[in-house]
């Protein structure tokens, strides 16, 4: 059995041909033509880059203090948040053009969007592991947090991977304690391990461990020692519930990849980078997150610092510290309603013209109003 349709022979395939092409073109129009607003949080955000920009220079001048020199090959930037790739307390091998990213005060914006992002507000308890791998992330997660209002729960280890916080004169607890005495930020770890292999540093030499113990001693830290794997994690998730008493956790933040917080190498490639509010599956082994996500509590996870960065309109590698301000994640790009309304509108009046006029008639080649369709017409 046939199909039946009927078709106005006053429109013409031409006609049709220009209603459509009016309609790609302004759907193209449309979405080509966004427009770019402040982000809701810009004012949050533009603070807590502000305050990362002083937390970096403070670092910076300390470093200067201590006559560790500057590397400009490796830290063409002269941010001072870049470290060797060789040290006694190197732990593994690190990425130098993702370290060179980190440089950059606006990531305390963009950790500033994912708190918010997982609920977090003045007040909340947010619990944070740290390394030593990515020191300038964790002055812009202090910043964002200061800034925030939020109440953190810090364990730091010491270790650090190439480029990171390798200068045992100046590991990261030792920044910490420098933006925590100039009053940058109004909290410290509450306790220390070594880090790198089994969170005991087993694999470092004898000079490397004596140096990380140096450091946790001189910032006067008490020690996480675990004898084995799944006590590394047990001890973490038992000092967080110690701290926090009867309040509930927040978020849990993760900078780095130490092994108690994200699992094995395997497990690591199972979370995405930024905000997880589920517990990938097919895990390996425990770990502080995979503990956490069970207790519905979310996670940020901050790695894969490059594909962070595109992610938030941040550069790769900048050569000159951008200032405070500086990238897409201060602002996002609308659509007016009012463009879409007046393409709408100009698409509906030539649909109508083109039922009320015949192209050949308006152009002179006959026509007129078309007859009611003929049975020849009704397929």
């Amino acid at each position: 059995m046939k199909s039946l349709y009927w078709r106005s022979n006053t429109v013409s395939t031409p006609q049709l041909v220009a209603v459509a092409a009016l309609a790609i073109a302004g759907l193209v129009g449309v979405e080509s033509n966004p427009v770019e607003e402040r982000d809701p949080l810009f004012e949050t955000k533009l603070e807590a880059a502000q305050l990362a920009e002083q937390a970096f220079r403070a670092v910076y001048l300390e470093r200067i203090r201590l006559r560790i020199p500057l590397e400009p090959e490796l830290d063409p930037a002269g941010s001072g948040l870049i470290g060797l790739p060789h040290s006694p307390i190197v732990s593994n091998e690190g990425h130098l053009t993702s370290k060179q990213t980190t440089a950059n005060p606006n990531f305390a914006a963009v950790f500033v969007e994912m708190l918010a992002e997982a609920g977090v507000e003045e007040g909340d308890l947010v619990a944070l592991n740290l390394t030593g791998s990515f020191p300038a992330m964790n002055v812009a997660m202090y910043a964002a947090l200061e800034t925030i209002g939020a109440e953190p729960i810090v364990i730091s280890s010491v270790a650090a991977s190439e480029y990171g916080a390798t200068h045992p004169e100046l590991t990261w607890l030792d920044m910490e304690r420098v933006l925590f005495e100039q009053d940058l930020v109004s909290f410290q770890s509450v306790a220390a391990s070594m880090g790198g292999v089994l969170d005991v540093a087993r694999n470092h030499s004898e000079e490397g461990r004596r140096l990380i113990m140096e450091a946790i001693e001189r910032n006067e830290k008490p020690l996480l020692s675990p004898g084995d794997y799944e006590q590394a994690v047990q001890m973490r998730l038992d000092l967080y519930d110690e701290v926090r008493g009867d309040r509930p956790i927040a978020v849990f933040v993760n900078i780095g990849g130490g092994t108690a917080s994200v699992g094995t190498s395997d497990d690591k490639r199972d979370f995405r980078p930024g905000l997880n509010t589920r517990l990938p599956r097919g895990l390996d082994r425990s770990s502080v997150m995979r503990s956490f996500l069970q207790r519905d509590v979310p996670v940020i996870h901050v790695s894969k610092i490059r594909s962070i960065a595109r992610r938030y309109g941040l550069p790769d590698a900048p050569v000159e510290t951008p200032e405070p301000g500086e990238g897409g994640v201060f602002r996002h790009s609308v659509i007016r309603t009012w463009t879409i309304l007046v393409v709408l509108v100009l698409i509906l009046l030539a649909m109508w013209g083109a039922t009320r006029f015949d192209l050949a008639t308006v152009f002179g080649r006959g026509g007129g109003k078309a007859d009611k369709p003929s049975p020849e017409q009704m397929v």
